[in-house]
């Protein structure tokens, strides 16, 4: 068994440093404000019914879309998920640099913590999501375990993926600066307040869209849920991206893993 898997074992027989620390990092957050756990939903709420019916009637209402608040709300809200786990990932050894010189040395517990993190504000936001789309969109619920299936290569390719950034970051930390900068432009390039239908294969912005692993990660748990369309290049392009990234991370995690304090 390769160093990343025996340590992810590891940090699963005993996920008191990283799951029940995440979940002390959200209370904590929020414990000395009056709303106290409002905040937590207060985002999805302005994203969801704010900016939701504010675009829905820029593009105005077809009898094809009338699940736009739904389609909006599952995107933002895994948007929100992957690109913050993706946003920290770089920063991951240096934020939790006093245990590592402890000799704390199982390092898939900094990867797995934000992961965590992220899920839990996922998971909030789920009632809210079910609540749009019961009033917003027919939903198809044979594609509920299909959703799951596709949020669990979610899961796979963000920790997998975050290895990778995570070592990328403690050697240069400007990893950081750099998808703080374009993860607007990721946003905008994947279909969160358009449908995917609206950027054909044979266009500038559709090549764009179809390079974007957001998107495809996006659609995988999004489309079985909506009944919205899934194109085979997705299955493909999520096959080898998990693939490649599982690859790199046990290989990186191997060799770097022991030098990696060195670096902080």
């Amino acid at each position: 068994m390769s160093l990343l898997f025996r340590h992810l074992a590891e940090s699963f027989r005993k996920p008191d440093h990283w799951l029940y620390a995440s979940w002390l990092d959200v209370i904590t957050k929020y414990r000395k404000n009056a709303l106290g756990l409002f905040w937590i939903f207060f985002p999805p709420i302005v994203y969801i019914w704010g900016l939701g019916l504010f675009f829905r009637a820029i593009r105005g209402t077809t009898p094809e879309e009338t699940g736009f608040l739904a389609h909006m709300g599952f995107g933002f809200i895994l948007f929100r998920l992957m690109s913050t786990v993706i946003m920290e990932a770089g920063s991951n050894f240096n934020a939790y640099l006093p245990y590592i010189y402890e000799g704390h040395l199982r390092l898939t517990d900094y990867i797995l913590r934000p992961l965590a993190r992220a899920v839990i504000y996922f998971l909030f936001a789920v009632p809210l999501l079910v609540i749009v789309l019961v009033g917003d969109a027919p939903v198809m619920p044979l594609g509920m375990l299909g959703a799951l299936l596709g949020f669990i290569v979610v899961l796979v390719n963000l920790f997998v993926y975050g290895v990778l950034l995570a070592f990328i970051g403690a050697r240069f930390p400007d990893i950081n600066q750099f998808f703080s900068s374009v993860m607007l432009a990721l946003f905008l390039i994947t279909p969160i307040v358009w449908y995917a239908k609206d950027a054909p294969d044979d266009t500038a912005h559709g090549m764009l869209m179809r390079a974007n692993p957001f998107h495809h990660m996006l659609a995988v748990v999004r489309g079985p849920v909506l009944g919205e369309a899934i194109e085979p290049m997705t299955y493909a392009y999520l096959g080898a991206m998990t693939l490649v990234g599982v690859v790199a991370a046990m290989v990186v995690y191997g060799r770097l893993a022991k030098r990696m304090p060195a670096w902080l």
